[in-house]
């Protein structure tokens, strides 16, 4: 279940929130309601494993918003809340579900984790040379806030080695955090994602 400090902390920003907020000035006209959707925070597993990265809580969804508006198949909003505090959170309950989309006026919900973004170092022999390896792995879920069904669930994983860094001077997903190594890589799973939640919203009806 979600953490009931969760759901009294969105209650307050949903009250406090308003309607100029919620929408992007950016989104394309005449797009059916029913298409529309709201990607949430998402949640850390480990925080130091991202020091290096510029917001990644909100960085992802953010990124994963703008690929998807640049498609213009469906209207695209982003809440900074989490749906759950724990890293590993369940299906959260259908009514807040229900509320977050009469909030945001959308029917889909995408949620996401980062699992994994740490870094392996593996060195020879006689110590002189090292090896590091850097995972990332993110979970994306994605609801029907009307029935609060879970309509797709994905693991994403991906690891590179070689200078793995970023460096949190970087706006996440710019130019300068796409020509690192591991920043191309995020970015690479990012567009995934968003074919991902593409395919799975206009899939429904």
């Amino acid at each position: 279940m979600v953490n009931r400090i969760a759901l009294i902390l969105l209650g307050v920003f949903f009250s406090a929130h308003s309607i100029a907020q919620m929408t992007d000035p950016g989104l394309p006209p005449n797009l059916p309601s029913n298409k529309a959707l709201v990607l949430t925070g998402f949640a850390v597993n480990k925080p130091v494993q991202v020091l290096d990265i510029d917001d990644a809580s909100q960085g992802f969804p953010k990124a994963i918003a703008r690929r998807l508006m640049r498609e213009r198949q469906v209207q695209v909003r982003t809440s900074p809340d989490l749906l759950s505090f724990d890293w590993q959170q369940d299906v959260p309950p259908a009514n807040l579900l229900q509320q977050l989309g009469r909030t945001y006026a959308s029917r889909y919900i995408v949620s996401g984790e980062i699992r994994n973004a740490g870094t392996k170092i593996d060195t020879n022999l006689f110590g002189l040379t090292q090896k590091r390896t850097r995972a990332i792995e993110l979970e994306v879920r994605i609801y029907d806030a009307s029935t609060g069904q879970l309509l797709a669930q994905q693991e994403f994983s991906n690891a590179v080695a070689g200078n793995v860094s970023i460096g949190r001077e970087h706006v996440f997903d710019g130019a300068a955090f796409n020509s690192t190594l591991y920043g191309k890589t995020i970015s690479d799973m990012l567009d995934q994602v968003a074919s991902l939640v593409s395919a799975t919203v206009m899939a429904q009806h």
